[in-house]
């Protein structure tokens, strides 16, 4: 909400970490938050003995266009159900004195000083989208590198594995020939093709990607566009009867394949694969409201007077690139080969500038490795952070990270992703993971101030990041549990760009993943139990995931 008129005169007080307040200023120099630490009154509302609060006055908060809606293909799991809880989950061990400390300081720290709404404007602003493999990619994984050497972090360093092409979009135009002349909204799908010459054929509409919808216009599909719309590809459909409906389609080799996207001149790109590997026909998004006219000028034409339309793609296209992984570390000062990791992708789609998705997880990363750098004394663990490529084409780096380091993952004591904007965060996602409750109770006063000590069992976004090749080989994976109400308004738009960034959100979910990482990574105890294949089988099934995750590495997206 941004205050105005009724906005309330007395800003309200939460309670965060132990003892006195740390020296330093009392006003952030942030210029939509200011940030006061004092002593609460007793026996406060929700005082814990951390005897330390933060008031917290919004004075302006930018402003996100409500034109635009969610995405018009969103590949949705399954609901949620109860996951498998382990029989030795082990007590969570209190928090110590010292650790309270350490996240007091860290709180301080990040919200009167952060740098991540300045590291966000740099790769938004500077640097601009990051399609995978792309130049403007190479200069963010340099951009990163040089932060993380200049934070003074340890092993930095960049780990390559291969796309199997790179795409990036240079021109598209399209227009309907008969019976009207009209020009089109259209846009090249990812990793189609370019066009040789312009596309021109009849349209044919396809009701449904099923087996039988397709064998029934098989004879038909052969040399026409097929236009594809929402009610093609049903409400949340597998992934298996998605991908393998596609590959039916194009068996029977359309001209070209037209996909919606969202309302007329809001492009909304994603890829129709989780490979990395070019299309073999052309495929383009249209405007919605294109598309609906299409569908009833079909409704009146014949095979006398067809729905005739034409289009042409210009992508730039390299084969076999190798993209780099960045990655650093703070080593730990006790037990230096067990592992925190703190990720997010750095790739992102092209026609905004990835200010959002995924920005602010990038710069909750670096923000995260600068504060925790700044500590007099690292975690008892390791902290390693990495910024991976390729998640938008199929959690394509992080897959690769996993299967280069399955000799390594036994010593990942947790791993914590960020990739759902920057609106303020409420806690973790567990993906299923029950048996991580007990570490988060325990570090949960430490989040309270934050308001972000909840969890969800909510697995919607179970394979749609950069934790899950860590989830199925039984890592403890935690994704930062954000609303997405805004964040989904300008998902893959050109519209997410940095003005849509409100600072002090962004600076408290980098405090709960700092303070979650530290707590986690600074505990005498492991964080959650490692899985073996039967029991993660078991949290698979009971969330309604399992079927996914065997298509999944039925096809070698997931190990």
């Amino acid at each position: 909400m941004t205050p105005g008129a009724n906005a309330p005169t007395t800003p309200p007080s939460y309670p965060i970490g132990p003892g006195p307040p740390p020296p330093g200023p009392t006003q952030s120099p942030i210029p939509h938050t200011s940030y006061l630490i004092n002593t609460p009154p007793p026996q406060s509302p929700r005082t814990n003995p951390t005897n330390l609060r933060i008031t917290e006055a919004v004075t302006s908060k930018p402003s996100i266009s409500a034109r635009l809606r969610p995405a018009a293909l969103v590949f949705a799991i399954a609901a949620v159900a109860p996951a498998h809880t382990p029989a030795q989950t082990p007590a969570a061990a209190p928090v110590s004195p010292d650790t309270r400390a350490a996240v007091r300081q860290l709180l301080g720290d990040i919200l009167l000083n952060g740098q991540a709404y300045e590291y966000d404007r740099q790769l938004a602003d500077t640097i601009g989208p990051r399609l995978t493999g792309s130049p403007n990619y190479m200069r963010a994984a340099a951009w990163a590198q040089a932060h993380f050497h200049e934070l003074g972090l340890s092993n930095v360093h960049t780990e390559a594995w291969t796309i199997p092409a790179t795409w990036e979009p240079d021109s598209a135009s399209g227009r309907i020939l008969t019976p009207i002349d009209h020009p089109l909204h259209l846009y090249s799908y990812g990793w189609s093709p370019s066009t040789t010459s312009a596309v021109k054929a009849p349209v044919l509409y396809i009701p449904a990607l099923t087996p039988g919808v397709l064998d029934g216009l098989a004879g038909k599909i052969h040399g026409n566009i097929a236009l594809l719309d929402h009610e093609t590809f049903g409400e949340k459909p597998s992934l298996e009867l998605l991908f393998s409906g596609l590959d039916r389609l194009r068996s029977l080799h359309p001209a070209a394949i037209l996909t919606p996207g969202g309302p007329n001149g809001t492009e909304t790109l994603s890829s129709f694969n989780f490979s990395g590997d070019l299309e073999p026909l052309p495929e383009a998004e249209i405007g919605d409201e294109d598309a609906s006219l299409l569908k009833r000028l079909l409704d009146r034409s014949s095979d006398a007077s067809p729905v005739t339309l034409q289009f042409s793609l210009t992508n730039r296209i390299r084969q076999n690139v190798a993209v780099p992984n960045v990655i650093a570390e703070i080593p730990g000062r006790d037990l230096v080969n067990e592992v925190v990791l703190i990720g997010a992708h750095l790739d992102s789609w092209n026609p905004g500038t990835g200010a959002q998705d995924n920005g602010t997880g990038v710069s909750t990363v670096l923000e995260v490795a600068r504060a925790i750098k700044a500590l007099p004394q690292p975690p008892r663990r390791t902290v390693r952070f990495v910024l991976f490529g390729g998640e938008e084409q199929g959690l394509l780096g992080s897959t690769a990270y996993v299967r280069a380091h399955t000799a390594d993952l036994a010593h990942i004591d947790a791993v914590l992703i960020s990739d759902t904007g920057a609106q303020p965060a409420k806690g973790w996602y567990l993906m299923g993971r029950e048996d991580e409750k007990p570490a988060l109770k325990a570090i949960a006063p430490l989040l309270a101030g934050l308001g972000a000590d909840q969890t969800t069992d909510d697995t919607q976004y179970l394979f749609e990041t950069d934790h899950a090749a860590f989830d199925v080989l039984g890592v403890p994976t935690l994704v930062l549990w954000t609303d997405t109400d805004l964040y989904f308004k300008l998902h893959h738009k050109a519209s997410d760009t940095f003005d849509s960034v409100v600072q002090k959100d962004l600076n408290q979910g980098a405090a709960t993943t700092a303070v979650t990482a530290f707590a986690i990574a600074d505990s005498p105890q492991p964080f959650a139990p490692h899985l073996n294949p039967t029991e993660v089988q078991s949290f698979l099934k009971k969330s309604n995931n399992l079927d996914e995750y065997l298509y999944l590495k039925k096809i070698n997206s997931l190990p």
